[in-house]
């Protein structure tokens, strides 16, 4: 129970400690310009606009560790906001993770992060990630931030991360099958031409041949593929007669127009001519959404179908209309009085058939009666004695009763004339099966004989049972049976979409809807939550020219917004919430390319790569968007197989050689080619947009090849190297030694040369390993190695021993200062300065030499101590490494 009380209180204390710190991160996080417009309070933040950064993993609600992040990277990030090159969104990724990895091996609180943990952690990323360096240095510095702010409750060790990069005898990180093969190289250059042969115009033949054309950039001037794939159209340029090739670099590179080797400039002409031929219409595509032409089409087709729909009605509600004054036509011919009928002269109900086409049969006068005023007439009657009476119609009513006819037949349709005027062709039954627009509009009612006889014509003794619309409701259910019963001026059915836009639309539409996709546009639509009971023209075939169906509506406006929201989408990858807020900026500027030394905005259409978009699984011209990266693995290195470009166009290529396939190959197939032709390094890296310190990552030469360009240039250029191999060689060519016998020297002495940490190392170190351990400055007794050379043409290797220089310079300067000090021997004390010396006059002596060339009397006379010049020794000088034996 102590125990338990103990660990509580600490976690207590450890809590409280993280919510000072938080206070300050808070105040912190409003400053951040990375993170500009986000919540303190949210589990998830967007770094720079677009990147989402998630706390911990996602459904884990773990409030301390979600806090305990925010101010880790907070903090990490706030102490290195003054710094020039931007932290990249994968770095911050990656420092977020280390938490959310410790979480997944079992920590719960603070109280957690311990040292089993980080051990247990640690292991897991060492053994599920290839390359663990990157993950286990971030959980490091998450470790070191727990030290730093007194939130961990004891001290562990760390583990450092050097050890789990595969390295070479220098501390290289090896290079391991960087170069392309052969064969794979073949491969690609047969599918170009195979996929030429069998060209078809489809999109799968596009995509293909734009995946294929990116390695022509990615061998002939060695780009990334992230730099290939956002070259701006009409990437090649002419200058001063000679072709360039404008690259927005990546890795922290300014941006440049990169000389085009003559060789190379044939097949990237041929290339881009191939790109725009299939880009150029989706470029234009992208132009009109981007400057809103795009819409006017849409709204053109709309209006239209408007329009026709409007003519539609109008055209039925005429035939309405025409069809009611027939009726009314025919009733008043129908109900023509047979003769002169004065309006005030009462005619006796018998004689009635003298002047109405519609008299009654009857015979006796009950019977006469009764069958007019259940007609409608108005009757008078006259006594005729006590129980007798006579029975008439005055003129005047019976006129009035024959107009009431007509104008009932005016306000009234037969449900078969209805559907006669609707379907233009006569109801096989009188039942209506339609229950949306004639819903509470149909009428039934027991018609008289007189009103059917005004209908119809026909004489109906008993009347006539009748299925009827108010002309009202007629002129309302054609509105709305011909219009399609929504408003068409806002709304469109999702079919009717497919047909006017089915560039838009496709026979996936409605499945897509249905299931709710959100990988397409279509989550961009505003749709009815529900289906909806509409109308719309029938086939021909089936009888009826409209009919009842039911399906989702759209939002006419819907589909122009959702048009520019897939195109933001599919050219950024951001979240659905990002993008009202990127659109316009992004229509107007473009897509933000940036690194630590530039940071711009280009335009889809500006895009050399413009492509179909693949929305649902369909591939969409009219939203186009730049090539992916994906893309182009699809094409070449399929994560399936069967689906490979070289299954789809039979070019034959070993499943295993495809694998191999990278799209950094290529750049490292054209450095290591610029160095086997003794280009000089700074040249080769300058040229490849990278810093001075990454070209040896990209030279593949063995050291053999090595060994030649370095004897061949210590020829031609004999101020350029310092070190005892070089003085010799210089010292002799100026003593006039024949050449011939200097190359057999060189040949005999340079059979491998390696890079060193400061330099070049001519040593077989396969069969000889080095007993200095690399300390090619000062060798056996400080006069330096004779196996040691420096290239004074490289900047790296001088800036290496200027950083040498520096260190020694820093530790004399402590040595000096505890010399004196009683608790610390003055021999050790000594010993090490002496060491140090060594060093730093040897750097010097270099670093002087870098700048001016020395001859030989400057080098007689030169006070400064001359390492290699005559004394320099070799490891195996001695096998006590005791100097000269």
């Amino acid at each position: 129970m102590q125990n338990i009380a103990v660990k509580d209180i600490l976690h207590e204390e450890l809590r409280l400690k993280l919510k000072g710190l938080a206070l300050i991160a808070e105040k912190r996080f409003t400053k951040l310009s990375c993170f500009k417009g986000e919540c303190w309070g949210d589990s998830v933040w967007l770094y720079k606009g677009r990147h989402k950064i998630y706390l911990l993993a996602r459904g884990e609600l773990n409030s301390e560790l979600i806090l305990l992040n925010k101010v880790f990277l907070v903090s990490y990030l706030w102490d290195r906001r003054s710094e020039s090159k931007q932290i990249t969104a994968g770095r911050v990724t990656d420092l977020a993770s280390a938490l959310k990895y410790m979480v997944a091996q079992g920590a719960v609180n603070l109280q957690g992060l311990s040292q089993s943990s980080y051990m247990k952690t640690f292991g897991f990323l060492r053994s599920h990630y290839k390359s663990p360096a990157g993950v286990c240095r971030s959980l490091n510095i998450f470790i070191k931030f727990l030290f730093e702010s007194s939130l961990i409750v004891q001290n562990f060790d760390l583990i450092g991360t050097k050890d789990l990069q595969e390295k070479d005898q220098y501390g290289r990180v090896a290079l391991e099958r960087k170069l392309p093969l052969p064969e794979l190289v073949k491969a690609i250059i047969s599918l170009k031409w195979a996929v030429q042969e069998q060209w078809d115009g489809s999109f799968r033949a596009q995509m293909d041949m734009l995946a294929v054309l990116t390695q022509a950039f990615q061998y002939g001037l060695g780009l990334r593929i992230g730099e290939v794939l956002r070259l701006p159209k009409n990437c090649l340029i002419s200058m001063n007669g000679e072709m360039y090739c404008r690259v927005w670099t990546e890795k922290g590179s300014e941006p440049v127009a990169r000389y085009v080797p003559t060789i190379w400039r044939a097949a990237l002409r041929d290339a881009v001519d191939r790109i725009d031929a299939i880009c150029e219409p989706f470029r234009k595509r992208a132009m009109s959404i981007e400057d809103g032409s795009f819409a006017g089409n849409l709204d053109d087709r709309f209006l239209a179908r408007i329009e026709t729909i409007g003519l539609r009605v109008a055209s039925a509600l005429d035939r309405l209309s025409q069809a009611v004054e027939s009726n009314v036509s025919a009733a008043e011919s129908r109900l023509r009085v047979l003769k002169h009928l004065p309006d005030n002269e009462l005619i006796e109900l018998k004689k009635l058939g003298e002047y109405l086409p519609f008299a009654s049969t009857g015979s006796d006068a009950q019977t006469l009666l009764k069958f007019y005023v259940n007609n409608g007439f108005n009757v008078v009657s006259k006594p005729l004695g006590k129980v007798k009476r006579a029975h008439y119609v005055r003129g005047r009513d019976v006129k009035d009763r024959i107009a009431r006819l007509v104008e009932l037949r005016r306000s009234v349709l037969f449900y078969d004339e209805f559907f006669e005027i609707l379907h233009e062709r006569k109801p096989e039954n009188s039942r209506s099966k339609d229950t949306c627009a004639l819903d509470g509009r149909l009428k039934f009612k027991n018609m008289p004989s007189v009103e059917a006889f005004a209908f119809t014509g026909e004489s109906c003794p008993y009347g006539r049972r009748v299925v009827y619309l108010s002309y009202a409701d007629a002129v309302a259910a054609m509105r709305t049976i011909v219009g399609g019963g929504y408003d068409a001026e806002t709304h469109i059915p999702v079919n009717d979409a497919e047909e006017l836009y089915p560039e838009l639309f496709n026979r996936k539409t409605m499945t897509s809807i249905a299931a709710g996709s959100s990988s397409s546009y279509y989550s961009f639509l505003r749709i009815s939550e529900g289906r909806q009971h509409f109308y719309k023209p029938s086939a021909v075939s089936s009888g009826l020219k409209y009919r009842a169906v039911s399906g989702f509506l759209i939002e006419q406006a819907s589909i122009k917004d959702a048009v520019v929201s897939a195109f933001v989408s599919v050219n950024t990858k951001v979240s659905s919430e990002l993008i009202q807020e990127i659109r316009d900026e992004l229509l107007a500027e473009g897509i933000e390319i940036s690194s630590a030394a530039l940071g711009i905005n280009q335009r889809v259409s500006d895009y050399l790569f413009v492509v179909p978009s693949n929305l649902g699984g369909v591939y969409n011209e009219h939203i186009p968007c730049v090539l992916g990266y994906f893309s182009v693995l699809y094409a070449i290195k399929p994560a399936r197989e069967g689906q490979s470009a070289f299954i789809r166009y039979g070019v034959s290529a070993d499943k295993e050689i495809l694998k191999t396939f990278q799209t950094h190959k290529g750049r490292h197939w054209q450095t290591n080619s610029l160095f086997r032709a003794g280009l000089a390094a700074s040249i080769v890296n300058k040229w490849m947009g990278r810093t001075d310190g990454q070209g040896d990552h990209y030279d593949h030469q063995t050291a053999k090849e090595r060994a030649t360009k370095v004897s061949e240039l210590m020829l031609s250029e004999q101020s350029r190297f310092i070190g005892d191999l070089a003085n010799k060689v210089k010292n002799w060519s100026e003593n006039n030694v024949p050449a011939e016998d200097v190359q057999h020297f060189l040949n005999a002495m340079l059979q491998t040369v390696h890079y060193g940490p400061l330099g070049h190392c001519f040593r077989d170190l396969n069969l000889r390993p080095c007993e200095f351990h690399l300390k090619c400055l000062t060798g056996n007794s400080g006069k330096g190695c004779r196996e040691f050379v420096v290239d004074l043409s490289d900047p790296v290797q001088v800036k290496q021993i200027e950083s040498e220089r520096s260190r020694a310079e820093i530790e004399l300067a402590r040595l000096f200062e505890v010399l004196n000090r009683p608790d610390v021997p003055v021999e050790s004390v000594e010993m090490h300065i002496e060491h140090q010396m060594t060093v730093y006059r040897n750097a010097s002596y270099i670093l002087d030499r870098s700048e001016i060339v020395l001859t030989d009397g400057q080098v007689e006379q030169s006070k400064d101590y001359q390492p290699f010049r005559l004394e320099g020794s070799i490891p195996n000088d001695c096998v006590f490494q005791c100097g000269a034996a």
